[in-house]
């Protein structure tokens, strides 16, 4: 067994990034944070799967309630970026409400691509709430025989 060497302060910046953490997803799902979000300070990020097949790397993401309209996505400096907003529904008055967990506002999500994507096929569909983006991998380039030519 191996000895490990105990940090006093260690348990509190642990408990500390919990708590950071459990406030920003109550104030995102209360929609206490709204208007002059970035990427990087949006109120809630969706789930995402990515897997890779032969061909391509395939993200989805679940967007239920959100139009194809409200979502953007883009390709910069090797980065995937999918951001957009899901509205709250007008329907119903804020103070209605007796529990309210689904977030809505702005999100943003950003994936670090690899440089074998082959960017001008990249494809996105949705269906059913859920967006799947399609990132086809480039085709290695066959191997080619150069004649030498006699002067």
């Amino acid at each position: 067994m191996a000895i490990q060497r105990w940090d006093p302060l260690q348990g509190l910046i642990d408990l500390q990034h919990k708590m950071n953490h459990l406030f920003e997803d109550t104030l995102s799902r209360s929609g206490g944070r709204n208007g002059g979000e970035n990427e990087s300070t949006s109120g809630w990020k969706p789930p995402i799967d990515l897997h890779e097949e032969d061909d391509a790397y395939v993200l989805r993401t679940d967007l239920p309630g959100v139009a194809s309209g409200d979502v953007e996505i883009r390709i910069e400096d090797g980065s995937l970026h999918l951001s957009g907003e899901r509205k709250p529904d007008g329907s119903v008055g804020r103070e209605s409400y007796l529990r309210m967990e689904r977030p809505h506002g702005r999100f943003a999500v950003q994936v670090a691509l690899p440089p074998s994507i082959e960017a001008d096929g990249i494809r996105a569909t949705h269906h059913n709430g859920v967006i799947e983006i399609r990132l086809p991998k480039r085709r290695p380039r066959s191997a080619s025989r150069i004649e030498i030519k006699p002067r």
